[in-house]
């Protein structure tokens, strides 16, 4: 067939129709980009001098890829993501402790190049101290300022996928970190008005930002990622009726307000074992889910296209946990053409690996997998 450019590409897949070729993301969103050890020697290889890459998440490290280093390598999107705050509220305790907008606590391990969470500020919290909360101001102007234009000159100046993102997305997450994973667990089943209106908090401030971002660049994006961790290794971390009955609504009401902003794509995040929960997130409106973590139950190729075919696309598929960071190039040629194979047939996939790429994966096998990505014809 005539070839596409990225965006028509990306657009035809998520859409469920042919395509000239699997369409690839790297650096896209915030899901499916790559920590900071990682670009440093994959910019090496590929002879681009980076010295200071631009950290949009500090405690996972991951960064926004520079163009020079996007532009050598054979990928359809281009991400969009919002400004930081100019009133930053994030505040150092000391060289390895930090406290976000949220109040959380993180703090890096010796040796480490990652945070870890070690303070929840509404741990114990009671449903006053939740309506007192206030969070990140994310009327800041700062976080807005120029993407109108930033999103009109890349969709009209490129012919690449515009994936947009405010970075900062999860509903369910954040309602855990905010209380403790554990803890918010329990709330659920043991104090559901406590679990609601935590999740109702943490809603209207992510609604809220997510609303001014998509006045601002909704008309020139093609697709919008938002995020929530509903999986294990195992299985949904939820049963999928406790899902249904305590997170689903406020899912629901996400898609709803993106629907109202913009004709772009969505695109969910959502980590760990989720076939349990995909014909939810196809009731709900989501087009495409990411990350398809193969090595998750339930997740394979063959499971998921067998169930979903033509009904919800799928991004990622490309497995971090072993085969990048330990196979070599040539076992990572194989897993992309065998994911090509299976899941490529009348569109409804995105090539990525699985979540963000990790410090311990070498240049050679991401080139490896973009490379036979952008050449492989089933």
């Amino acid at each position: 067939m005539a070839s596409m450019t990225p965006r028509q590409r990306v657009l035809a897949a998520l859409n469920h129709q042919e395509v000239d070729r699997v369409p690839i993301d790297l650096g896209g969103t915030p899901n499916s980009t790559i920590c900071t050890g990682a670009y440093l020697r994959l910019a090496e290889f590929l002879g681009v001098p980076i010295t200071s890459p631009k950290v949009i998440n500090l405690a996972f490290e991951i960064v926004e890829m520079d163009e020079a280093v996007l532009r050598l390598l054979p990928v359809d999107t281009r991400p969009l993501f919002i400004n930081p705050p100019a009133r930053s509220r994030t505040r150092w305790l000391d060289d390895a402790t930090f406290v976000d907008e949220w109040g959380i606590t993180y703090r890096r391990p010796a040796g480490w190049p990652q945070f870890d969470m070690i303070a929840h500020p509404l741990a114990e919290a009671t449903l006053e101290d939740v309506e007192r909360f206030e969070g990140p101001d994310v009327e800041d102007e700062g976080r807005y300022a120029g993407l109108r234009e930033k999103a009109r000159q890349l969709h009209e100046g490129t012919d690449f996928a515009i994936c947009a993102s405010t970075l900062d997305t999860t509903l369910f997450d954040r309602a855990c970190w905010l209380r403790g994973t554990a803890r918010f667990l329990m709330d659920l089943l043991l104090d559901p008005g406590f679990a609601l209106a935590l999740l109702e908090k943490v809603a209207q401030i992510q609604f809220r930002r997510l609303e001014r971002f998509l006045q601002e660049v909704g008309p020139y994006v093609d697709a919008v990622m938002v995020s929530d961790d509903m999986g294990i290794q195992t299985g949904p971390l939820l049963s999928p009726e406790l899902y249904r009955e305590m997170v689903k609504p406020f899912h629901r009401r996400y898609m709803e307000l993106i629907r109202r902003h913009t004709d772009a794509r969505i695109v969910v995040h959502a980590c760990g074992s989720i076939a349990d929960l995909v014909e939810d997130y196809i009731e709900i409106g989501v087009d495409a889910l990411n990350p398809m973590q193969v090595s998750a139950a339930g997740m394979s190729p063959e499971n998921l296209k067998a169930r979903f075919a033509g009904r919800m696309a799928f991004w990622g598929g490309i497995d971090t946990q072993r085969l990048l960071p330990r196979g070599t190039p040539a076992e990572v040629r194989a897993a992309v053409r065998h994911t090509i194979d299976v899941m490529n047939h009348s569109g409804g996939y995105v090539l990525a690996a699985v979540h963000n790429i990790q410090d311990d994966v070498p240049p050679e096998n991401i080139w490896a997998m973009l490379d036979e990505a952008a050449s492989y014809q089933p």
